[in-house]
């Protein structure tokens, strides 16, 4: 399916809840929703606490990257910034797009995402002075390109950038990576690190993060002999130099089920979440047979999850159930102990934007914040 030849439907978002201030969901989970127009929320946290969120709006083919912060302490968003710098070229036309952060050294962030037309991948970080964001610019360009790039950084001041790109069949396409050395300043020729007869499923998006020790993890949907559309780890232990590609978990379908993945850090590691046949897991990476999901039966497809880890190891998988690639669903998470055990029962929010999904971040206090 390509999906950049479908019409594009309008985008039905709902009003803002708790203009002021989160709604608490629960004791240890709140909810803030974006801005107005706002959809495809990426979020992390600095070392300070402040909560940094890179978010879409505009016209779903050519719109806009705008972000907010919130302090400690803070009640809402700071006022809106744009983050590209050349208006309408950010793809937002569903969970596939958008754009992605990362915290770099100096907690420095940086911004990926990519435009059709000439399809390019583009990139921005904010200024030395931390007050707005650098010229963007383009640091690679692909073909066949469905789904929105990844970035990840570490404390050394290594910024990596992945997509899937390729050619059809999607049995033929590959994850490519290009690497800064120098904080973003300038990246590598792009390279594939994917394996050879893995392919990438081409409507799928993946997510990219370093651990606190460096190591670079990718999750990503392949799409082998262009039925194995299980999702796989890309690991790195050594800057990026060299990856393994082991699968997380199988899923034979013929066709492409047009899904979401997210990795976060913890105290004991790093943790992944993904989908399988319209059921949500998380796991550690570590211990990827070791894989919980929530209990009971859902109305529709359980999809585009989210995933955080407190400083107690407790970790809150949130995600949407919905009917369709672009419905965002009902919100829904489950909270687990530090063991994968379920603590109490699955929670249920309000209607996700249709278009979007959730970002969840741990704050300092160990409550967890979900944003859409």
């Amino acid at each position: 399916m390509n999906l950049r030849n479908l019409a594009v439907v309008c985008v039905s978002l709902l009003p803002l809840l708790s203009c002021g201030g989160p709604a608490e969901l629960s004791a240890d989970v709140s909810l803030l929703r974006l801005p107005e127009g706002g959809r495809l929320p990426r979020a992390v946290v600095d070392g300070g606490g402040t909560v940094h969120v890179v978010y879409f709006q505009g016209e779903p083919r050519a719109g806009d990257l705008l972000h907010v912060s919130r302090a400690p302490g803070a009640a809402g968003w700071s006022e809106p910034r744009h983050v590209n710098s050349e208006p309408g070229t950010v793809v937002g036309i569903g969970p596939i797009d958008g754009g992605q952060i990362a915290l770099g050294k100096d907690d420095r962030l940086h911004v990926t995402w990519f435009k059709l037309g000439r399809t390019e991948f583009l990139y921005t970080r904010t200024d030395t002075a931390g007050t707005g964001f650098e010229p963007q610019f383009a640091i690679a360009a692909g073909e066949g390109v469905e789904a929105g790039p990844s970035i990840a950084a570490d404390r050394a001041g290594n910024v990596y950038v992945f997509w899937h790109t390729g050619a059809p069949p999607d049995a033929e396409r590959s994850v490519f990576m290009t690497v800064s050395r120098d904080d973003g300043q300038t990246f590598s020729a792009a390279r594939p690190v994917s394996g050879e007869t893995e392919g990438a499923c081409d409507c799928c998006a993946l997510h990219a993060m370093t651990d606190e020790e460096g190591a670079v993890y990718v999750s990503y949907r392949g799409a082998g002999e262009n039925i194995r559309r299980g999702q796989r780890l890309l690991t790195s232990l050594d800057r990026g130099e060299t990856f393994t590609d082991e699968l997380i978990d199988l899923w034979r379908i013929n066709a492409c089920p047009i899904s979401t993945t997210s990795l976060t850090r913890g105290p004991d590691g790093m943790a992944v979440s993904w989908e399988t046949a319209g059921q949500v897991h998380v796991s550690p990476v570590e211990a990827l047979q070791q894989a919980a999901s929530p209990a009971g039966e859902a109305a529709a497809r359980r999809k585009n999850p989210a995933v955080a880890v407190n400083y107690r190891g407790e970790t809150l998988l949130g995600w949407g159930d919905g009917f369709g690639w672009q419905s965002g669903g009902t919100f829904h998470w489950q909270r687990f102990d530090a063991d994968g055990a379920p603590l109490g029962d699955p929670g249920t929010g309000p209607e996700i934007p249709d278009g979007s999904f959730p970002a969840i971040v741990a704050e300092p206090d160990g409550t967890f914040l979900v944003t859409f």
